[in-house]
């Protein structure tokens, strides 16, 4: 993976939508976490967060951790069921 026109690395999230496997770029980690959790938000199943060829990545259960994390720091008290 080449570095983008800033210099910086591309950070990629891959995902599985509608049983399709999928790979977006985004240009900052925290980004690439955000988005990967919006992903999980809409159903999707984000299985890796990396750069390059992703031999050193964020794995699926750390994304879970993370994941589980954004959840209780935006719901601290649960979700309202109506």
């Amino acid at each position: 993976m080449s570095p983008d026109h800033d210099g910086a690395m591309t950070w990629l999230v891959q995902y599985r939508d509608a049983a399709t496997d999928r790979l977006a770029t985004y240009p900052s980690p925290e980004q690439a976490i955000e988005a990967a959790c919006g992903l999980l938000d809409n159903g999707c199943d984000v299985y890796r967060i990396g750069m390059g060829s992703l031999d050193y990545s964020i794995e699926k259960d750390q994304i879970a951790r993370i994941y589980a994390i954004r959840v209780k720091a935006r719901f601290p008290f649960g979700r309202s069921v109506h």
